[in-house]
């Protein structure tokens, strides 16, 4: 099964695309955690797993990374994380 990974700079709303964001600034969500991602994944019930890895182009910032399933576009399942991150920031 193909997998896909998912950074926490590829939602955050406070990088620029040069600094890795992947989805349209409507979608993103500033200061992203890992736990964030992994509880939306969670609820969307998306099949996940945590990884303490560090993202190249910043490598020396501990964010961590979550890989799932590739079912679709990489920046369908990232747009729906973002959103359902928004949602439990609501709650």
């Amino acid at each position: 099964m193909r997998e896909c990974v998912i950074w926490t700079v590829n939602i955050d709303a406070k990088k620029s695309r040069r600094e890795g964001r992947k989805v349209a600034k409507r979608y993103a969500v500033p200061n992203v955690k890992v736990d964030e991602i992994a509880k939306a994944c969670r609820e969307l019930g998306i099949p996940f797993r945590v990884e303490d890895k560090r993202y190249p182009k910043s490598w020396w910032e501990d964010i961590g990374r979550v890989v799932v399933p590739k079912e679709g576009s990489k920046i369908r399942i990232m747009e729906r994380i973002a959103m359902k991150i928004r949602e439990i920031r609501k709650r």
